[in-house]
């Protein structure tokens, strides 16, 4: 079932792209269909049934599909991206002891150059968009998070039983109508006449075909065509012999072979299999129907490059007499090739005819690098990369060092203090000098929004969380935004108290108003929101522009009242004119972008810090690090150590035989054990280099919750953890998943 529903999901992927393409084709062949050649038309759709029977393809900067808006090829991408993810020379089976000799015990102190390269990172989360921030997200997110994913697991395996369906319906049709067929010419008789045999035999030496093709006549067909891929036999209607003249015959024979010198009956097979697999989507069907035309057009150039220009005109009335006397209401959809196919297509079919010049069938060199070209922009897929670095101007003057932890979306970071936000930021903003009582700084975050084409809705924003009674029942929040760019906070759905939809037709649910707050004019949106576990509350969001720079404070009404807001909005002042709040967040915790980060973390944990960068022999890459300080108040992990802990997480292959997709590794270094073993079962002991390790199994899951496997909800992963103490330090390895491995005992 778990291939079913990755092959489903390709052809998913497929279909989409192909439907652009698709489009693509058509308006070309509307525009150009009298200045390209047959063949160079019939052989551009051959990289629509490329794309449609090869869903997986190598990324390309110069692939069309890089004009699809970021947002929307993160999620189009990231599903097949799984499967291309090479996953190195990990063998299934693997004991999970021996993953504990990666080199933490020689690993990297903090003087030691090191630098992680983008490319090395992992791909991310099928639950991960480019709106939200890597670590410091709410557990709130994570559950909504979790909650659409599994939405759409379900989704996907009703529609694979859907295809599924109509795979099982096409393929029954296809089996009668094809016994159905096969049952009618079976009455069909061998054709004997000296004079059809030695025009279709002076037709087979001009084409160059050796094989003995028999003509049959029929009674059953209202047009000639030519049918079987390994025994082909071509069949004319039984009164055709005798109205048609040899010169005639002659055009019908040529047209029939044609088919067969240019394999079109197996390259109709492969169209066959990609409609069936694609049955529903409409545009496939129709690519079929137009490339069949465009196949009859360049196989009427085979024949008039053999027979000359000058039987151009005689070629023609060949044609026309047929679509007068022998065009059929119908056909058995079965893989042949008639003659006369379609009325509507008859006037391309004459003009080309009537404009033919020798050697148009050829390819010119042109043609064929034109033909390469369009391969590589449509039958490749769009580089899925995170968003743009930091501009130039960014004031980065703290940042320049040799070590460097590059996350996948760089425009998405987050911070404890103000101070360091300021470092990245892009652009000058207010902050507010006035809090009321209770409430301190949780964390600053920076980001990027844009989901049109050519970032045409882009907005760069600053959010500033501020908490009260933090980590309790009542639990407090007010998040202040400020930001810049084409975009609106409303149109990004950033406000707490205005839900916007885009559909046009869609009512609004809150309420929007203009309003006079401690002396500036802005809007407030008020609207229902749930709160974290709780029932919906009466959500507010008041909105005002300060120059280029939108301001915006999100709050709950139970938290903050319309007396409170007013001295907040009326405090704004630039961070170095700030005098009554502390925005320095000592004491809380933060991650690690470059070597300030690292040199603060060093000062706090008071002992040099081990640093593997990936684990080359497993697949695993360090894709995030932390510096968690004991009693924080900004941060929710399952493990809340009671000592300044540093937290390194790796990230396992996608494309992985043995571990599954969301498995990962944590290791923790601090002075004292971030876990209490007392709580957890003994496994067994180790010792890997004269290190004692002890392996324990969380199995009343006290740091964390059960997980189900990704490809079992009947099974869980495993928990694992790895304890050793090496001069002094201690160091926890925590193991999620690996349920594809050995069972440790």
């Amino acid at each position: 079932m778990i291939f079913m529903k990755t092959m489903f999901s390709l052809i998913l992927h497929a279909s989409l792209a192909s439907a652009v393409i698709i489009l693509l084709l058509l308006c070309v062949r509307k525009l150009f269909h009298l200045r390209l050649t047959p063949r160079l038309f019939h052989a551009l759709w051959f990289l629509v049934l490329i794309k449609l029977l090869v869903p997986v393809g190598p990324s390309s900067s110069i692939s069309l599909f890089n004009l699809v808006p970021e947002t929307i090829a993160d999620n189009w991408a990231t599903n097949y991206s799984h499967l291309a993810y090479n996953f190195g020379s990990m063998k299934q089976g693997e004991d999970n002891d021996s993953l504990l000799s990666f080199p933490f015990e020689s690993g990297y102190e903090t003087n030691v150059t090191l630098q992680q390269g983008a490319e090395e990172s992992p791909p991310p989360d099928l639950s991960t968009s480019r709106s939200e921030v890597p670590v410091s997200v709410h557990s709130a997110h994570l559950a909504h998070t979790g909650e659409v994913k599994q939405g759409w697991t379900v989704v996907l395996a009703i529609g694979l039983f859907i295809w599924l369906g109509g795979l099982v319906i096409l393929a029954i049709y296809y089996l009668i109508v094809t016994l159905r067929f096969r049952k009618q010419v079976s009455f069909s008789r061998l054709i004997n006449s000296e004079e059809v045999l030695s025009v279709h035999q002076a037709c087979s030496e001009k084409l160059g075909i050796r094989q003995t093709i028999p003509v049959y006549e029929t009674s059953c067909l209202r047009s000639p065509c030519i049918y079987g891929m390994t025994k082909p036999k071509i069949y004319l209607p039984e009164d055709m012999v005798i109205i048609a003249d040899s010169l005639q015959l002659t055009h019908i024979l040529m047209h029939e072979l044609a088919h067969y010198k240019r394999k079109d009956l197996w390259f109709n097979s492969f169209w066959t299999l990609a409609v069936w697999l694609h049955w529903f989507n409409p545009l496939v069907w129709l690519a079929r129907r137009k490339m069949a035309s465009d196949r009859e057009i360049a196989c009427d150039a085979v024949v008039l490059e053999v027979l000359g220009e000058r039987e151009a005109s005689s070629y023609g009335m060949t044609l026309l007499m047929l679509s007068r006397l022998f065009s059929r209401s119908s056909s058995p959809r079965v893989n042949l090739s008639y003659f006369f196919n379609n009325k509507n297509e008859m006037k391309r079919r004459v003009t080309m005819i009537a404009k033919f010049k020798q050697g148009s069938y050829r390819l010119s060199a042109i043609a064929i690098l034109l033909i390469l070209v369009l391969g590589a922009v449509v039958l490749t897929n769009g580089n899925v990369e995170s968003n743009a670095p930091q501009a130039a101007g960014s004031k980065q003057t703290n940042t320049v060092s040799s070590f460097q932890i590059d996350r996948l979306i760089p425009s998405s970071k987050w911070f404890n203090n103000l101070d360091r936000a300021l470092d990245f930021s892009t652009f000058d903003f207010k902050v507010p000098d006035y809090l009321p009582e209770g409430y301190h700084l949780k964390n600053v975050e920076l980001n990027e929004n844009f989901s049109k084409r050519n970032k045409a809705d882009l907005i760069e924003f600053v959010t500033i969380n501020f908490v009260s009674d933090f980590g309790q029942a009542d639990e407090r929040n007010i998040v202040v935004y400020a930001s810049k760019g084409k975009g609106t906070l409303l149109e990004h759905n950033l406000l707490w108290g205005a839900s916007y939809s885009q559909e046009p037709d869609h009512a609004p649910s809150y309420k929007q108003e203009d309003l006079i707050v401690g002396d500036v004019n802005g809007v407030m949106y008020t609207d229902k929101m749930p709160r974290y576990k709780q029932k919906p509350a009466t959500a507010k969001s008041f909105v005002w522009q300060d120059n280029d720079v939108t301001y915006s404070i999100n709050y709950f009404s139970d938290d903050l009242s319309q007396g409170e807001l007013a001295p907040i909005v009326r405090s704004y002042a630039l961070p170095d004119q700030v005098q009554h709040v502390d925005y320095k967040g000592e004491g809380n915790s933060f991650p690690l972008y470059d070597e300030t980060d690292l040199r603060a973390a060093k000062t706090i944990l008071g002992f040099p810090v081990k640093f593997p960068f990936d684990i080359p022999d497993y697949g695993l890459k360090l894709f995030d690090s932390l510096m968690l300080q004991a009693g924080d108040q900004n941060t929710e992990f399952p493990i809340r150590p009671d000592s300044d802990t540093l937290w390194s997480s790796y990230r396992v292959p996608y494309d992985s035989a043995v571990y599954e997709v969301n498995d990962y590794v944590s290791l923790y270094q601090s002075k004292a054990p971030v876990v209490d073993t007392k709580k957890l079962s003994l496994l067994r002991k180790l010792e890997i280099n004269g290190i004692e390790i002890f392996a324990y199994a969380d199995n009343d899951h006290i740091y964390s919750e059960p997980i189900h496997s990704d490809t079992n909800k009947l099974k869980f992963k495993t928990q694992t953890y790895y304890l050793w103490q090496q001069d002094g330090i201690y160091y926890t390895a925590f193991f999620l998943g690996w349920t594809n491995t050995r069972k440790i005992t």
